[in-house]
């Protein structure tokens, strides 16, 4: 084929890969805020740590509608450079934004490193669409989603191409995604690399690169790093009081390597058993004799070593050995080097890319040898042909798996029936309720939600933070040991009720809740007749930090003996709205 209609047929797999990839962004639009976003670290913490981050993006080092006023470094954005998306105020138009710019971003990655590897165009096409619906969160930015194309820039600067694209690129990575949860591994891998593959060009230039992705990185989290070292005023972490549990050791490392890590799932356990099958063949055939062949074979054995080594990290790190040196690190241990599995996913779609690319080459040289032969030459190809169904097969089930993983599904089905069940954006910040509450205080006493802080109940705080209130609870992963025990006087009586709240709080205590022992673990409570019977509140301890009101999305029978006025017997809502709430003052 000649060379022009070659490129022309590229580029046509290209943007029919583009437009399928954009396709995600079309339910959000029609949604709206109806659409369906996973909440669990996104809605509850990372979303609130953009919006508030924007709102005091140069207002000092406190945020104050936080936890009565936390430091900046209890809301550290995963990803800094998306934070100007939210400068707009439009928060769930900058969450979209972000769901494409990864998703696109993961697409182009992984096509340009299929093409590394591949000439086959349907190939590029489909890992590239793959990975870029792999239900990563958005708020984690380009964390995961970029690491293709940041592999890609990198093979680039070996072969001495594309220098000043890798540069520009690895400043917006590192710019646009987060050094705690994936920086310092991709920094770590880089470092390695280069010292592996010291006596090959671009060797400079990458360490250029890793030098400059190194420096944003410290310059974005420099109070981070200084609260770690000892430095500035954010105080002692609570995390010096977390208590690890070990693990198994073989069970973490199984499912590290099978199944994946949190926000890391990538579907590979059928793209491992495609890449051993055809592997295992390809040895048996001595097809490792044929130069391109060898190659695949190599990058294939690359990279399940590379995804081997990094869940036996991760499981290393949480056994018990691992737990018996973090234990002494103080507030360090309770860093998560189980992060180095977010790596894996572009690891395990470049396997399934050489895996394709391999079988290929296998069936497609049996099918020239045998043309011209019968008998077991064709029983040959034909079992050949068998198994490169299968691997067509495996492909085909990883990519239901994807879909039926990802946030399309969800979003198709809401737009299929209005009354899904679950919960919406709007559902779960309480658009159109907590306005109302708003609106209530201001007009009964005239103040400002600057002038007064709130607690909520059976409701995340989260939304009261998205609706402008200021908050005494919240979410946080690094907020100070101080204000945890002093927020702590406020719920130990109902934390007296159950050991599994008070193990909860004590021993981990990210969230900064009002727990309830009669519904432990229940967050948002929707309105469905459920009310809190014996609900015990130390509420001097709340009026010592300085709260005056409590939003709470059940009514509480024993309101008054504990020092609780309800504002108004009947409680706000809309007609569609997953809360009610009824307003306490302490």
């Amino acid at each position: 084929m000649p060379a022009f209609r070659e490129k022309k047929l590229y580029n046509v797999w290209f943007f029919l890969g583009l437009l399928c990839v954009g396709v995600m962004a079309v339910p959000y639009v029609i949604l709206g805020q109806d659409s369906i976003v996973t909440y669990h670290d996104q809605l509850d913490g990372e979303l609130i740590a953009y919006i508030l981050r924007a709102r005091h993006l140069f207002d000092g080092n406190v945020i104050p509608e936080f936890m009565n006023g936390a430091d900046k470094t209890a809301l550290t954005m995963p990803a800094p450079g998306f934070v100007l998306l939210f400068c707009m105020g439009n928060a769930l138009g900058a969450l979209v934004a972000m769901q494409m710019a990864g998703s696109l971003c993961g697409y182009v990655g992984m096509y340009l490193l299929a093409r590394e590897v591949s000439a086959a165009r349907f190939v590029a096409m489909a890992s590239g669409i793959m990975y870029a619906y792999l239900p990563f969160l958005p708020v984690y930015g380009l964390s995961q989603y970029g690491l293709p194309l940041l592999l890609w820039c990198f093979l680039q600067m070996r072969k001495g191409r594309h220098r000043k694209a890798a540069f520009v690129y690895g400043a917006l990575y590192a710019l646009c995604s987060s050094l705690v949860l994936v920086g310092f591994g991709v920094l770590l891998a880089g470092g390695i690399w280069v010292c592996m593959t010291w006596k090959r060009r671009g060797r400079w230039l990458s360490l250029g690169v890793l030098g400059m992705m190194l420096g944003i990185y410290v310059l974005e989290n420099i109070r981070l790093l200084g609260q770690m070292f000892g430095a500035g005023n954010a105080g002692l972490s609570h995390k010096a009081e977390y208590v690890l549990t070990p693990e198994p050791f073989a069970a973490g490392l199984i499912q590290g390597f099978v199944h994946g890590g949190q926000h890391s799932q990538a579907f590979q356990l059928w793209i491992l058993a495609a890449a051993l099958l055809w592997g295992a063949l390809a040895l048996a055939l001595r097809a490792w004799k044929k130069e391109e062949q060898k190659r695949l074979l190599k990058v294939m054995g690359i990279c399940l070593l590379v995804n081997f080594l990094l869940a036996f990290v991760s499981a290393l790190w949480n056994s018990s050995p691992g737990i018996l040196v973090r234990e002494k690190l103080g507030a360090a241990g309770a860093f998560q080097a189980q992060r180095l599995l977010w790596m894996a996913p572009c690891l395990w779609y470049l396997l399934l890319v050489c895996t394709a690319q391999l079988a290929w080459g296998i069936f497609d040289g049996e099918r020239r040898k045998r043309k011209a032969s019968g008998g077991w030459g064709h029983f040959s190809l034909a079992l050949k042909g068998m198994g490169l169904l299968c691997l067509g097969a495996a492909a085909a089930a990883t990519g239901i798996q994807i879909l039926m993983g990802s946030n399309l599904k969800p979003n198709i089905q809401k737009l299929r029936n209005p009354d899904y069940g679950l919960l919406s954006f709007r559902d779960y910040y309480a658009v159109g309720v907590m306005d109302q509450a708003e609106a209530y205080i201001r007009e009964e006493t005239g103040m400002e939600p600057e002038q007064y802080r709130v607690v909520s109940l059976g409701i995340d705080p989260a939304a009261a933070l998205y609706q402008g209130f200021y908050c005494l609870d919240g979410y946080s992963n690094n907020y100070s040991l101080e204000y945890k025990h002093a927020f702590r006087k406020a719920i130990a009586p109902e934390l007296v009720k159950s050991p599994y709240l008070q193990d909860y709080y004590d021993n981990w205590g990210n969230r900064c809740y009002l727990f309830s022992a009669e519904c432990p673990g229940y967050y948002t409570i929707e309105k469905n007749g459920f009310y809190f019977q014996d609900y015990s509140l130390d509420t001097e301890a709340l009026r010592q930090l300085g709260g005056t009101y409590l939003l709470s999305a059940a009514w509480i029978m024993n309101a008054e003996e504990e020092g609780l006025t309800l504002l108004r017997e009947e409680p706000f809502e809309t007609q569609d709205s997953y809360y009610r709430i009824f307003i306490y003052k302490y």
